[in-house]
């Protein structure tokens, strides 16, 4: 099954907000804000709402940083598809009103190499590659699950 997920990338203050996950796929791990774009739905409408639904935070679009096609593979076998749609938001506060999908918190991009663990391996390198380093394009990413981590095998 093919998935179009929208990623909310809130930054403010050289601080980004991530969730971490209490369910689904990822669970414990940290992760950029997002979800499914809703039928009849435009990607940045979507990024907003998303992020607007698990942080309570209000926000602008500011732009769409770039798409990446990713595949899940567990037991040697794809279990997920999905095209993940980067859109980079202006939060209009950094109040955390709701927690729905997990805790949510700011996170020090000058930092997050020590936390690298404990982030999603295909975000961390999507906020590497998209937010710090500004390569704003596309890429292919396989992750794989081997018990219960998580590893890149391919971000291209």
């Amino acid at each position: 099954m093919l998935y179009s997920i929208v990623l909310a990338i809130a930054v403010q203050n050289n601080k980004i907000l991530l969730l971490k996950r209490k369910k689904g796929d990822f669970v414990n791990l940290l992760a950029i804000p997002g979800g499914k774009v809703e039928e009849n739905e435009h990607v940045k409408d979507a990024a907003i709402r998303e992020l607007e639904e698990e942080s309570g935070i209000e926000s602008d679009f500011k732009e769409y940083l770039g798409c990446v096609s990713e595949i899940l593979i567990e037991n040697n076998s794809v279990t997920a598809n999905f095209i993940l749609h980067l859109c980079e938001l202006i939060p209009k506060n950094t109040n955390i009103l709701n927690n729905v999908e997990g805790e949510m918190n700011w996170y020090d991009l000058d930092f997050l190499n020590e936390i690298k663990e404990q982030i999603i391996p295909s975000d961390y390198e999507m906020i590497k590659n998209f937010v710090l380093n500004k390569n704003n394009k596309y890429f292919d990413c396989i992750e794989e699950k081997v018990g219960d981590k998580y590893y890149i095998r391919k971000f291209a």
